[in-house]
């Protein structure tokens, strides 16, 4: 059996950053900074009391405990002090947190845990008050004998599917508080009600079908559905193995930021319920659907895996691994890996995406070598902060010689010297020269590492734009891929020829199956901007202006294009859209810092429209 999958009990506290996005819109500089010194804070509170970060997602933070105690007194030290770092008349930025702490059952797996430990951990963070901490009634009744806090007892609560008994710890008496609880002699009258309910909104959905439909965003990334694996020939005792090659599926899949993976409830839900495809397509917006089943016949084992395209019906591919039962935990490893690799290339990144394959030891370090592009490319500070971490974390397990990761490594030192934000940009161009020189020696047949110094020597090194269309005829010499149309349409823009640019991106189009993020979207809508080809930009985005993870660019473009078009109503819902979410003229003036009339002309419009709002 691998031991890197292991179930066990666990202490888990969850902290996260009360109103981050907020903060990050007034002042990204700043918040980062900021958020910088709190987790310095954080890691002494947990070296202290011997606590161990599993998993970070961007503003939280995920950490185990090898006691209950060890971890309420790392979350009262941590929260004391924060307010004294908050108190502080020197502090620019005040961050507030938020902590959850439960014990429970969870999955070991790559150093990450999973499971119901850990959510009903993130479910305690999300009920506590800015500067608090909730821990679960497991938590409550270790503690309590211990130590001499005071607790508030919550009652029964219940979040999104998980239901606890909550209780806070009360650092201030203000802290006090009184939530509407579960409370068990209700329930019989509760069901009865939703039973009532239920029969009307039966009724209802039969009479109006759409009734029933929730309000499904639209996201630019794909969404799959891992469907509930179905099992034949278990004992009583290996029931368990059905949910456990669910969970551990979503979470493989979960790896990569270019998909949508729906949550393990939804997924049971849809199976509870029996939905049909179209349901779940129109219900959830899910474009694909993973499904499987696990035979058992005496001490063998068969799991079979298919990918299925909800808009064709197609089966796009099926995997299959036969295997002795006691391996189960490291096969089901090695199958969610198979699946997640076909749907990273046949999904995101195109084929030519697994060149880069061959530069990894596993497909998770070929993950985050895939989540370091889709993070480097969001084009701001916490994208650019995310992947310095990977390349880091790549880098140090990885030789020197890797090509793949010193050209990654130079692309993130040209962003620093970019967003202006290095501390020593001579150095960091010494640094970032020598670590192209050297993927190309050694080596000199990767196109990637000569379209990186394509791209960034006339930006960096005074480099010429004849010198850079050699370095793009060189990475041609294995054929057209989307990397080299892509710095290719970057090299014709530089150089004045916009009009090669935009047939460069309209032929990547062609070529990647989705466009997470609308990255290849965005890059084109500036030139086809720059050209003044409006009505093809609106066909191009199409839906997708109403996208949650649109990039806010396009909505500045989208704003200037129907003020000039005398539709000031959309004009100024689009301005107020892409102010919301961070976006400043700064960062408008660096994406077009090639066509610096088209710099000028929008300029005079978003000005106006400040004035108008």
């Amino acid at each position: 059996m691998n031991t890197e999958i292991d179930r066990k009990i666990a202490v888990i506290l969850v902290a996260d950053v009360v109103g981050y996005s907020k903060h990050m819109e007034r002042d990204e500089n700043a918040t980062l900074r900021a958020y910088a010194e709190c987790e310095k804070i954080l890691k002494n509170c947990l070296k202290k009391y011997k606590g161990s970060i599993f998993n970070t997602a961007g503003d939280s933070a995920l950490a185990e405990f090898p006691s209950a105690v060890n971890a309420v007194e790392c979350g009262v030290a941590f929260q004391n002090d924060i307010k004294k770092r908050n108190g502080s008349d020197k502090t620019e930025v005040k961050l507030e947190f938020r902590i959850g702490i439960n014990m429970g059952d969870v999955v070991k797996k790559e150093g990450n845990l999973f499971g119901d430990g850990v959510n009903i951990a993130a479910r305690l963070e999300a009920l506590a008050q800015p500067n608090g901490i909730s821990i679960s009634k497991s938590v409550y009744d270790l503690v309590v004998p211990k130590t001499k806090m005071t607790f508030n007892d919550l009652g029964v609560q219940k979040v999104k599917q998980n239901e606890f008994h909550a209780f806070d710890i009360l650092l201030d008496p203000s802290q006090k508080r009184t939530l509407k609880t579960k409370s068990s002699s209700t329930l019989p009258i509760l069901g009865a009600i939703a039973a009532v309910l239920l029969i009307g909104l039966t009724t209802l959905y039969f009479i109006f079908p759409n009734s029933e439909k929730q309000s499904v965003q639209i996201s630019s990334k794909p969404v799959i559905l891992v469907e509930p694996i179905s099992a034949s020939g278990l004992s009583e005792s290996q029931k368990g193995f059905e949910k456990g090659i669910t969970e551990s599926m979503i979470a493989t899949l979960s790896s990569f930021i270019n998909i949508k993976v729906l949550s393990s409830s939804t997924s049971f839900h849809v199976a509870e319920t029996g939905m049909q495809d179209k349901d779940i397509h129109d219900n959830y917006g899910v474009d694909f659907i993973v499904s499987g089943s696990l035979q058992v016949i005496s001490e063998n084992a068969r799991l079979n895996l298919e990918l299925r395209d909800l808009d064709t019906n197609q089966v796009i591919v099926t995997k299959n691994r036969t295997f002795a039962l006691n391996n189960i935990f490291e096969e089901q490893d090695k199958i969610s890996n198979e699946m997640l690799k076909v749907i990273q290339v046949d999904l995101s990144v195109g084929n030519d995406g697994s060149k880069y394959l061959s530069f990894f030891k596993t497909i998770e370090d070929y993950t985050l070598g895939l989540n370091f592009i889709a993070e480097w490319r969001k084009g701001n500070l916490e994208g650019h902060r995310k992947a310095q971490a990977i390349i880091d974390d790549l880098q140090s397990r990885y030789s020197e010689d890797n090509a793949l990761l010193l050209g990654m490594r130079a692309y993130i030192i040209y962003q620093r010297i970019m967003y202006k934000i290095s501390s020593d940009p001579e150095k960091d161009k010494k640094e970032l020269k020598l670590a192209l020189e050297k993927s190309i020696e050694v080596a000199p047949n990767f196109p990637d590492s000569y379209l990186a110094r394509a791209y960034i020597y006339p930006q960096l090194f005074n480099g010429t734009c004849e010198a850079s269309m050699r370095d793009l005829e060189k990475a041609e010499e294995n054929g057209s891929s989307s990397e080299t149309l892509l710095i290719g349409a970057g090299l014709y823009n530089m150089c004045g020829q916009t009009g090669k640019s935009i047939l460069r991106m309209r032929e990547l189009l062609t070529l990647v199956p989705n466009d997470p993020g609308l990255y290849y979207t965005k890059i084109l809508s500036t030139f086809l901007f720059v050209e003044g080809n409006y009505d093809e930009i609106i066909e191009l985005v199409g839906e997708n202006i109403n996208a949650v993870d649109i990039d806010p660019l396009i909505l500045v473009i989208y704003s200037v294009i129907n003020y000039k078009e005398n539709n000031k109503k959309e004009a100024l819902e689009y301005y107020d859209r892409f102010k919301k979410a961070g976006f400043g003229i700064e960062k408008f003036k660096y994406m077009f810092r090639f066509n610096q009339e088209a710099i000028d002309s929008s300029l005079k419009i978003l000005t106006q429209m400040e004035k108008e709002l």
